[in-house]
């Protein structure tokens, strides 16, 4: 059977991943995963600096903590950003940002929350060919 590996995808080195990591050039790696997210800084929920924050390390466990029930929805608008795999992810270190405050992530995952609740309802009116 032939293997499900996508094809053609760009192989990053890890080298090349940690040096975008400023508000005007800024890439991260989420499960192995290498996404340029310079141009969403300035519409991130819980504001750019988290994000700029976040590069130069292993940010999966960070953007799973964070996102919590919005993590689908996420997820999804993530994958907008991707630009390809990390060659030797192993070599980045896990994120030690400190714990966001309960007042934060309440907000951040209500607001992720209801963006899915809204993508959801809009592609269900779509499919049903309510909405166009």
């Amino acid at each position: 059977m032939e293997s499900l590996k996508p094809r053609n995808v760009a192989r990053i080195p890890w080298s090349e991943v940690e040096r975008h990591n400023s508000k005007d050039d800024l890439w991260l790696l989420i499960d192995g995963k290498v996404y340029d997210v310079t141009s969403f800084l300035s519409l991130h929920p819980g504001g750019g600096q988290l994000v700029v924050d976040a590069a130069a390390q292993d940010s999966t466990s960070l953007f799973e903590r964070t996102h919590g029930e919005g993590l689908r929805y996420s997820l999804r608008l993530l994958n907008q950003f991707f630009i390809g795999v990390c060659e030797n992810a192993t070599e980045a270190k896990p994120a030690e940002q400190e714990k966001p405050s309960p007042e934060f992530l309440q907000t951040l995952r209500s607001i992720t929350g209801a963006l899915h609740t809204f993508d959801e309802a809009k592609a269900t009116g779509e499919a049903q060919g309510i909405l166009r």
